[in-house]
C-alpha cells in the first residue's frame, strides 16, 4: 500500500490582479488615474473575492466590504457589495417628487477571465425609500465596463 499526496491546481482566475483605470471626481469632473486590486481565492470549493482601490499617486486604499457571490465558475464571477444606507437627507431632497427618507447602495461586479487577463465591469444600484420606509424607485448608475486587470507576478 502506498499513499500519494497531490495538490490540485487552482483555477486560472485565482490570484491577485491589478489594473489602472480613469477615475472622475464627482464634484468638479476632474480625472485621475486609479488602481484596482482584486484578490480571488478558492476556499473549500467556494470563491471569495476581495477588492480595493486607490488613486495611483496616493498611498491610502479604499477597501470594499466583502461581497456576496451571486454566480461563479472557473472563468467568471459575479458578486454584490452592500455599501450601506444613507439617512442624512435634507428635507428638500426628493426622488421622483417624493421626499427621501433613506437610500441603500449596492455595487454589482463581474469579472471574466479572457486570454490571461481579467475583464472587470460594475454598476451601482441605489434604492430610494420615502420617510415611511416604502420603496420609491431603483436607479442604476456609475456603470464601468471593460477595465483590464493583469495577474500580479513578482518575477517581472
Amino acid at each position: 500500500m502506498c499513499a500519494i499526496c497531490t495538490m490540485a491546481q487552482e483555477p486560472a482566475i485565482c490570484g491577485d490582479w491589478i489594473g489602472v483605470y480613469e477615475g472622475i471626481v464627482i464634484n468638479d469632473g476632474s480625472r485621475y488615474d486609479c488602481k484596482r486590486y482584486i484578490r480571488v481565492k478558492l476556499i473549500d470549493g467556494c470563491y471569495t473575492v476581495r477588492m480595493k482601490t486607490k488613486v495611483a499617486d496616493e498611498s491610502s486604499f479604499k477597501y470594499f466590504p466583502e461581497g456576496e457571490i451571486i454566480e461563479a465558475d472557473d472563468r467568471m464571477i459575479k458578486w454584490k457589495v452592500n455599501l450601506g444606507s444613507e439617512y442624512d437627507w435634507t428635507s428638500s431632497a426628493k426622488h421622483k417628487g417624493i421626499p427621501i427618507g433613506h437610500a441603500d447602495y449596492f455595487i454589482y461586479c463581474t469579472i471574466i477571465l479572457s486570454k490571461g487577463t481579467l475583464k472587470y465591469s460594475d454598476y451601482m444600484l441605489t434604492i430610494y425609500y420615502d420617510r415611511q420606509g416604502r420603496e420609491i424607485d431603483k436607479d442604476i448608475s456609475l456603470k464601468k465596463d471593460g477595465q483590464t486587470l493583469y495577474k500580479e507576478d513578482s518575477d517581472w
